[in-house]
């Protein structure tokens, strides 16, 4: 039987833990913040119950609300450091992805616009060769804008002729009021 010190299989876990992989830590991050809303929850249904045998059943319930709230805030930062994480490593295999294409010479070459955002939730990085479906696409987002704009300047129109209305009947109206002082 093979005796390893006591200390041996700690440090050989911590190094692990120490420094986790980017997927790891992601996986991590989103595992807490679940664990996190649903405790916060499963807490708050609790209480809640709980209030309804209190004197001040408003205010507790109003506690457990804010008790409720300061864990998904928790929850909520855990997300959004995992998302940026996230972000992060697709950024990075993208530009690994861009300098290897670069060495080999073979495909297309992605551009910066092509690498994932934090406005965009990607796996992979887009390239400049679009899909036939894509180009239509773009076309029918070209069309909409082109509408869009004659729709807003013929509302723009109309709205110029009731304001012209308009101050044509308020100058017509005080006019009849002046002839009708006049007249008494």
């Amino acid at each position: 039987m093979t005796a390893f010190p006591l200390g041996a299989a700690d440090e050989s876990e911590g190094k692990d833990e120490a420094i986790p992989s980017p997927a790891k830590r992601i996986r991590q991050l989103r595992d807490e913040a679940g664990t996190l809303r649903t405790q916060a929850e499963t807490d708050y249904q609790t209480a809640e119950t709980a209030c309804y045998k209190r004197f001040f059943v408003n205010s507790c319930i109003d506690d457990a609300k804010a008790e409720r709230l300061s864990a998904i805030r928790r929850a909520r930062e855990l997300e959004a450091e995992a998302h940026q994480l996230d972000l992060a490593e697709r950024q990075r295999r993208a530009a690994e992805m861009a300098k290897k294409a670069e060495e080999s010479g073979n495909g297309p070459r992605p551009t910066e616009a092509s690498f994932p955002s934090a406005d965009t939730d990607v796996t992979m990085p887009r390239t400049e060769i679009a899909s036939p479906s894509r180009r239509a696409t773009r076309s029918k987002s070209a069309s909409n804008k082109a509408s869009e704009r004659a729709r807003a300047a013929r509302r723009a129109e109309a709205a110029q002729r009731d304001r012209e209305r308009y101050e044509a009947r308020i100058r017509e109206i005080e006019e009849k009021k002046a002839r009708d002082e006049d007249g008494r």
